[in-house]
Formats: C-alpha cells, sequence, structure tokens
C-alpha cells in the first residue's frame, strides 16, 4: 500500500511539472532604439511589453526581428504605419496594452540660450500660422511610400547651425538611400531656418551617439523626445541628460509595437 501511495504522488508531481511548464509564456523580447539616460530596467518600468532590448540604430534592430533575434520593434506610430506600407512581412500590433505617448523637440546644449530661444520662437509661429500642421499633414499623414529629399535654401552670409539626423524614424527622421536627409524634421528645419535666418547643416549621426554629438560639439542641436507635460505616469525628465535645453515641442506620436505577421514568422 505505501509503495502504491509512493507511486501515485510521484505521478502527481511529474504531472504538475508537465503542466506548469506548458502554461507558461515565453516573455517577449522587444527591441527599441538606445535611450541614453534610461537602463532597460528603468524603461521596462514603463511597459508591460516583456524584455526591451536597445539597438544603436534603426537598421540593426529591424534585422533583429527579420532575423527574430527579437519579437517585434518599439516605435512610433507614424513611423509603424511607414514601415507596414513599404513591408507586407511587418504588422503593427492592435493588442499592445501600454501606450505611451512622447513629445518631439529640438536640444540644446544648455548655454546655448540665443539658439533654443530662436528655435522657439520659430516652433510657436509655424503653429500658430498653421505651417506646421501643413507639414504634418504632407509629411507624415500623408507620407508616400517614395519620400522625396527636402531641400534647405542656403541663406548667404548667415551662421551656419549643424544638426544631427540619425535616419532611425523614418518618416520623421528620415535618411535617403543616396545618403541625402528627407522627411518631416528636415522640412520642419527648413522652415525654422528660413524664419530664424541661419543656415542648417545636417550631420548623419548614430541614434545612440546623439548626446556625444551635441555635448562634443560635433553638431549644434540634435532631436529629442520628452515626457508630455499632462502625463503623470512617467518623471518629467526621463531620458533626457544634464546639460541640454529643449525647445518647444513640434510634434507627439504614440509608442506602438511592429511585428512580423503571423504568415512571415511561421516560416
Amino acid at each position: 500500500m505505501k509503495k502504491f501511495i509512493l507511486l501515485m504522488l510521484m505521478i502527481l508531481a511529474m504531472s504538475g511539472c508537465g503542466s506548469t511548464g506548458g502554461d507558461e509564456k515565453a516573455v517577449p523580447k522587444v527591441g527599441a532604439l538606445m535611450q541614453l539616460n534610461a537602463t532597460p530596467e528603468q524603461a521596462a518600468q514603463y511597459s508591460d511589453e516583456g524584455t526591451l532590448n536597445f539597438y544603436d540604430n534603426f537598421t540593426s534592430m529591424q534585422m533583429a526581428l527579420e532575423s527574430k533575434s527579437i519579437d517585434s520593434i518599439r516605435t512610433y506610430g507614424s513611423v509603424a504605419k511607414y514601415m507596414t506600407a513599404n513591408n507586407s512581412d511587418l504588422v503593427i500590433n492592435e493588442d499592445q496594452m501600454v501606450r505611451l505617448v512622447d513629445d518631439f523637440c529640438c536640444a540644446m546644449r544648455q548655454e546655448d540660450d540665443a539658439l533654443k530661444n530662436s528655435f522657439d520662437g520659430a516652433i510657436e509661429a509655424m503653429k500658430a500660422d498653421g505651417t506646421l500642421e501643413a507639414l504634418i499633414d504632407k509629411y507624415v499623414r500623408n507620407a508616400t511610400e517614395a519620400p522625396q529629399a527636402v531641400d534647405i535654401t542656403e541663406i548667404a552670409g548667415a551662421e551656419t547651425i549643424k544638426v544631427g539626423v540619425t535616419g532611425d524614424l523614418p518618416p520623421l527622421d528620415l535618411v535617403l538611400a543616396d545618403g541625402t536627409p528627407a522627411g518631416f524634421n528636415t522640412a520642419v528645419l527648413s522652415e525654422i531656418s528660413r524664419r530664424i535666418g541661419k543656415n542648417i547643416e545636417l550631420v548623419q549621426i548614430d541614434s545612440g551617439a546623439r548626446a556625444v554629438a551635441l555635448t562634443s560639439k560635433q553638431v549644434d542641436v540634435i532631436f529629442w523626445v520628452v515626457v508630455p507635460a499632462d502625463d503623470s505616469n512617467r518623471p518629467k525628465d526621463f531620458d533626457t541628460p544634464e546639460g541640454l535645453a529643449l525647445s518647444e515641442p513640434y510634434y507627439q506620436d504614440v509608442v506602438v509595437n511592429v511585428n512580423l505577421s503571423t504568415l512571415a514568422a511561421g516560416l
């Protein structure tokens, strides 16, 4: 009898172990562009999407998704729309629970007050006269699959400001195959250049090198994202290194995930 009871306990234990393992779900791996003042652990506090894996640039992150090293890419809604329009193997994750929103702005060195004030004035004027909304319509909401380069008119004899671009957020921050910057941010810069009377020179850098490029004076301005003023879920200085001055925001977008489609994932 004792042997029988012992045998039954062993069977139940083995059965319990098997069922627990079968019910466990693998934690998804999510790719994201490098955050410069927040670790993956800190960033994960504001997300229930899975384990975050940071990448220095968009290309390496997309290659990781295609090779199935990660399960999805964390990016912005406009970027996700652009990605899926250009690649039928990709889909936006409609089941994503967390919906974070970021404001887009320009970052300068803290001591460059005059530069920040000139950008703020131009951005506020563009909001007031409808120019900014028209640029959003043209380069974001109605972005085509084959965007054209944006011309920044040179102003004879004017001071030149160097602005870092990454190409990591098409169609917002976009660099064409021939190395020419394009997209929404470039269009915004072109308009700012005209309004403040300064030339803009675009310098291509990796996303993870933005802060270093700014503090080392390789560039004078970089694009940045900040927590909106009405967001009570994250600290206002989240992922904003010390020593940066931030312009008025000029665009807002929601954070979403992009996955391989069911058909592509099964290949």
